[in-house]
């Protein structure tokens, strides 16, 4: 199964979510706001990508598999982006592409 989430924000003030999750067992690569995780154990996997299209920005938490990983990810990054802006806006989908 694939999900994923879409948070909207200001993007005023640059936010590290790499170094977020740097030191996590999961964590593959990232620099930034791009973070690759995989759980080794589960083989579940978690991306998060900064995306501008258009004048909007966004960043696009996208997972696979059924684990705790996307969850974690998903509240780190909320926890993490909420220190710099007072405007988020989360949309979830579900079977992201």
């Amino acid at each position: 199964m694939k999900r994923g989430v879409r948070i909207w924000s200001y993007f005023s003030l640059a936010t590290d979510l790499a170094a977020e999750m740097r030191d996590w067992p999961e964590f593959v690569t990232g620099k930034d706001y791009d973070v690759e995780l995989r759980d080794s154990s589960s083989g579940d996997a978690v991306s998060v990508r900064y995306v501008e299209e258009t004048q909007d920005a966004e960043i696009l938490v996208t997972g696979t598999g059924n684990g705790p990983l996307f969850d974690r990810v998903v509240g780190r990054v909320v926890h993490a982006l909420s220190a710099h802006t007072d405007y988020l806006l989360i949309r979830r989908y579900d079977n992201a592409a």
